[in-house]
């Protein structure tokens, strides 16, 4: 059975503040996607031009867009966001300073991110064009006898004002605090101490009610956290299948402790 135990604000506060770091980074790499998709539907749109028929532009935006960047972003954005919570792993759970690791972290990371994009790039493009279709289409239906030149300027001011933003983010912040939590999975395993781990929320107003009430339990290093949505090994793990709703826009943490 699992226990609970108080969690201090001390260490609260170190991992609300890792968070915030990890944040900054999801900024950062927010604006990259952004602009590297911008360059992409423009690529595309101007191939849609030569076209004849407006109908033809949903089928045109869905075979031809590209994002062979998706790959090198997502490694560079894990190889940013996680040494840093691979190091605070690594005090935890050796209660001291180390920072001897950080090329075997990084380089750790950048497989395990090559893993999870090769598994989530379809995924996350075929989100980008499934939207830019009902755009398109939804175009074409509030607008009769529009032309493709005009289509495709009204496809791409609808994307920058309903799409871009949000997508990216959302896409820039999850994909950061899932990097840093498994940049602390790799730190403990590289280490091989046995350890307890504590779920730790933000203490934000909008934590949500499934991970309120896992707040300070403790399980054993190889046991999963059990929630509503399913079984996850620590915030933001990914490994078990656990429903997305306990993973996107969670900022949670786990607190590891040497046994």
């Amino acid at each position: 059975m699992p226990k609970y135990k108080r969690i201090p604000a001390a260490a609260r506060k170190r991992q609300n503040h890792l968070r915030l770091q990890g944040l900054k980074v999801a900024a950062v790499y927010m604006s990259r996607l952004a602009k590297l998709r911008r360059a992409e539907l423009k690529r595309v749109l101007a191939l849609c031009r030569d076209l004849d028929d407006p109908d033809a532009v949903p089928l045109t935006l869905e075979n031809e867009i590209q994002e062979g960047y998706l790959m090198a972003w997502w490694q560079k954005l894990w190889i940013t966001a996680g040494p840093p919570a691979a190091r605070d792993t690594a005090l935890e759970l050796r209660q001291e300073k180390a920072a001897a690791e950080d090329s075997f972290w990084v380089q750790a990371l950048r497989t395990y991110a090559t893993q999870r994009a090769g598994e989530n790039i379809s995924i996350v493009s075929g989100t980008w064009k499934d939207s830019l279709v009902r755009l398109t289409r939804s175009l074409l239906q509030d607008n009769p006898g529009m032309g493709v030149e005009k289509l495709t300027g009204e496809i791409f001011r609808g994307y920058r004002g309903q799409l871009e933003e949000w997508q990216c983010r959302r896409i820039a912040q999850t994909e950061t605090l899932i990097g840093m939590a498994d940049a602390g999975r790799v730190a403990a395993d590289t280490l091989e101490i046995p350890f307890t781990k504590q779920w730790c929320t933000s203490g934000l107003p909008n934590v949500r009610e499934s991970h309120q009430e896992v707040d300070g339990m403790i399980v054993d290093e190889n046991e999963p956290f059990e929630l509503p949505g399913g079984l996850l090994m620590y915030p933001h793990d990914t490994s078990l299948n656990a429903d997305a709703s306990e993973i996107i826009n969670c900022a949670c943490a786990c607190i590891r402790m040497p046994k």
